[in-house]
């Protein structure tokens, strides 16, 4: 027997062969109580009928299958053959269960055939030599049994072909059942991977966008007041006045920290809160640095009349620290600002008379790096012209049609070897 051998897949129709040679056994044991001769080939034929059921050629060569269907038919037809009793060709249907689980449809319906043909020959050689026999009067009855032996014995071959093909199509369904159950515990394992990387990265984007936040409003605030600190100390003993007003200032200024830092407080714990106008955050914006360090600021700005509030955040942000760098490293005492919007698009103009910079020598820092991933996030672009003496000069183009961008972090918007701004030389 080949490797490739099983027992009987099905433990149901197991237990109806034995009982069937369990049957075909005890009527042996009967005829020898009655003959007072032990049937032994006829219950060798069943314990070989038996034991080979626990070894069935279900793959491997076709000829192996063929050869362990023809040894079991065989073993049958001889039995019956050499007189051992009339029950035995009912043991037939279980070749025809055990063909079901070796081969395909057509080979079990050629041993089913098989099978019928040799039951025939059997009641045909029984008939022949019971007939002679018989009385006439009794012929017909048993011609009538006969022929009601045979058509159960056909009835029976095919609900045992309807029974295994229904075992075989159960158990095929619960492979199927049990394969796809499986994939679906591999893909809910990668579907909680994949959420908990998801959840990750929203994390590491919030923890972006507020660093930034942060960097944009607060450091902001807080440069400012630092000058004006500087200014109250360097004018305390000679201009006190003067030095209350910068220490007033630098009060205001504080004040304007404390209020950014619970501005950023509520939206980690309420979300993104809505901007007034954008014209007038500018504007007060724009007040409040003239204010606070003496650096006179010209403002063009035309009617906005887009509602993004991501758009309006991005561009108050990008003025905010455009003002701040100014602030801490131009040396400028004028900076121009030029806001303008079509339905396509925002233009926004920066300019101071600062000392300049050699774009070629530095490195962008935080402020600039911010400045570039808000604008790219958006689809848009950021340009930066400076040179030695001749101050800086940011430009910002931003499309205002609608776009599925995730908003949710500037971050988003530029792969990791993308630079956030582009420089431009005169």
């Amino acid at each position: 027997m080949s490797s490739s051998s099983q027992p009987n897949p099905s433990r149901f129709l197991q237990k109806l062969e034995w009982i069937m040679l369990a049957v075909c056994g005890s009527m042996g044991i009967v005829d020898a109580f009655y003959s007072h001769h032990v049937p032994v080939l006829h219950l060798v034929i069943l314990t070989l009928l038996g034991g080979m059921g626990f070894f069935l050629p279900t793959s491997g060569k076709t000829w192996i299958k063929v050869a362990y269907t023809g040894i079991q038919l065989n073993l049958i037809f001889c039995g019956t053959l050499l007189g051992y009793l009339h029950v035995l060709p009912v043991l037939y249907l279980i070749v025809v269960i055990r063909s079901c689980f070796i081969f395909e449809i057509s080979g079990r319906w050629i041993t089913a055939g098989i099978a019928m043909l040799c039951f025939l020959f059997h009641q045909a050689q029984y008939g022949f030599n019971i007939v002679p026999l018989l009385l006439p009067e009794v012929l017909q009855a048993f011609l009538m049994h006969q022929l009601a032996e045979v058509l159960m014995f056909g009835l029976g071959l095919a609900l045992v072909l309807h029974l295994a093909s229904t075992v075989l199509s159960e158990r095929m369904l619960k492979n199927k059942l049990e394969l796809t159950y499986g994939e679906l515990s591999k893909t809910h394992v990668q579907l909680q991977m994949y959420a908990s990387q998801v959840e990750q990265m929203a994390i590491l984007q919030e923890r972006n966008q507020i660093a930034q936040e942060i960097h944009d409003s607060l450091g902001h605030a807080l440069a400012a007041l630092n000058v004006q600190l500087k200014i109250a100390k360097r004018l305390w003993r000679e201009e006190p006045e003067e030095a209350e007003t910068a220490v007033e200032q630098a009060q205001t200024l504080g004040n304007l920290a404390m209020s950014e830092v619970r501005e950023s407080v509520r939206t980690l714990q309420d979300g993104v809160p809505e901007m007034p106008s954008l014209s007038q955050a500018i504007l007060t914006l724009v007040d409040t640095f003239q204010r606070t360090t003496g650096i006179e600021v010209t403002l063009q700005q035309s009617e906005l009349t887009f509602s993004s509030q991501p758009v309006s955040k991005t561009v108050y942000r990008i003025i905010q620290e455009a003002l701040t760098n100014v602030l801490k490293h131009s040396e400028a005492t004028a900076v121009s600002i030029t806001v303008s919007s079509t339905r396509q698009e925002l233009s926004l103009r920066i300019q101071d008379n600062g000392t300049g910079f050699d774009i070629e020598e530095i490195t962008p820092g935080v402020g600039l790096k911010s400045m570039g991933d808000r604008t790219n996030a958006f689809g848009g672009s950021l340009k930066l012209n400076s040179s030695h003496g001749s101050g800086c000069q940011i430009s910002v183009d931003l499309p205002l049609i609608e776009v599925h961008h995730d908003y949710s972090s500037v971050d988003c918007g530029r792969p990791a070897d993308q630079p956030s701004w582009h420089p431009k030389t005169a």
